[in-house]
């Protein structure tokens, strides 16, 4: 059983459903797929190698020996640093879970505004079908605060068939 929170705490009431979602995954037999956050990882720690290598040429080199050095990694820091906001802003928004199964795969954006404690869920598959739905949170936590994890299970359970209905 999960700790309880606090259900007025729309901040509270999201994280807590996203740190759900791996294990609700897999009971659905769904196992986690890390390209996003590898993909997003490896941007960020080129952007920190760029920085690192520019500041110890700017510590061995004299200051015209190092410019054409610094004027290719100061091109190459913006161009990852744009690679790394396109990637935020356009590909990973939102995106809590993405897994798949042995036919199947899902991507599993969320949302949740301030005030309001429904938790917008879209669900997107490999052929790019598209569903977004509503959980109301009160539906899933107690009154003490505590997540009914079996009825967010079956919460996705039947939003999942219902979606691959759909799409066939």
């Amino acid at each position: 059983m999960s700790k309880p929170i606090n259900v007025y705490s729309t901040p509270d009431l999201r994280q807590t459903l996203d740190e759900a979602l791996p294990d609700v995954f897999k009971r659905l037999n769904y196992e986690q797929s890390f390209k996003l956050i590898d993909t997003k990882l490896i941007i960020g720690y080129s952007i920190a190698v760029v920085a690192a290598i520019s500041f110890l040429l700017d510590k061995k080199l004299k200051f015209e020996e190092a410019l054409l050095y610094q004027k290719v990694l100061v091109g190459s820091y913006a161009i990852l640093s744009a690679v790394f906001w396109y990637f935020n802003n356009y590909i990973e928004k939102g995106v809590k879970y993405t897994g798949y199964s042995k036919e199947k795969a899902i991507v599993v954006a969320t949302k949740m505004t301030k005030y309001d404690y429904n938790y917008q869920v879209t669900l997107r598959n490999e052929a790019g079908s598209v569903i977004k739905t509503t959980l109301p949170a009160n539906t899933v936590f107690d009154e003490q605060g505590y997540l009914q994890t079996d009825l967010l299970f079956k919460w996705f359970e039947e939003k999942l068939d219902s979606f691959y209905k759909k799409a066939k």
